[in-house]
């Protein structure tokens, strides 16, 4: 399903143009990179992160996002990084409306990635109703972020390559400060817990490795 979505169009070498959202810079490279580097070649990527600070004002490190983004050779694609606090995205709906009302209407769409709407953390929710609403008219999947993803229920997998799994894995590592700042100590992070999300996903699939997405809308 996915191919038909990103990889065919209606004019002859034309890309699909395709919005990644997240609440956080290390939201991406967890929950979707695989699938935007297995397409990478037909589409036109953009991706806009709310979050550059923790809820009590402290900058987060952007050097680890520019490290990430540097390893998955997207350090060229269009990144805005916003200035939400973390954590208390609720408190600031009226400002994520505004940012992604213009990005909706100043933007060429055809697919958008957002953070889970079945998730415990207070961020990915506001995030997600607010796209879900906002891009309705467009391809809309959810991406899978392990640690806080509980209600989590895929209906479509991506196949990935050994070779994309482990850039994945070594890009999402580029944010050390996350072993040190969270209580669980980041091991969400790790190169046996993504591998194995990744292996277990694509066992449901009955391949090697997979991503998995809930689909909320699809437009064909």
């Amino acid at each position: 399903m996915i191919e038909s979505i990103l990889s065919s169009s209606k004019k002859k070498n034309s890309k699909k143009n395709v919005i990644v959202f997240g609440a956080h810079p290390d939201d991406f490279e967890v929950g979707c990179a695989g699938t935007i580097l297995k397409y990478l070649k037909d589409i036109n990527l953009k991706i806009f992160v709310m979050s550059d600070r923790y809820e009590d004002g402290k900058m987060r490190n952007l050097k680890e996002k520019d490290k990430s983004l540097k390893i998955l050779g997207l350090d060229k694609v269009p990144c805005k990084v916003f200035d939400i606090p973390t954590r208390i995205f609720h408190d600031h709906k009226s400002r994520i409306r505004n940012i992604l009302y213009n990005i909706a209407t100043k933007s060429d769409v055809d697919v958008v990635f957002t953070p889970p709407i079945h998730d415990i953390h207070q961020d990915h929710i506001v995030l997600a109703d607010e796209v879900i609403r906002l891009f309705r008219e467009k391809t809309i999947f959810g991406y899978e972020v392990i640690r806080s993803g509980y209600d989590f229920m895929p209906n479509m997998h991506v196949k990935l390559p050994l070779d994309l799994v482990n850039l994945k894995i070594k890009a999402a590592q580029s944010y050390k400060s996350q072993w040190s700042t969270t209580k669980s100590g980041g091991y969400y992070f790790s190169k046996e817990v993504m591998k194995g999300l990744m292996r277990a996903r694509g066992a449901a699939f009955g391949v090697e490795y997979a991503e998995a997405f809930e689909v909320y809308h699809l437009k064909l």
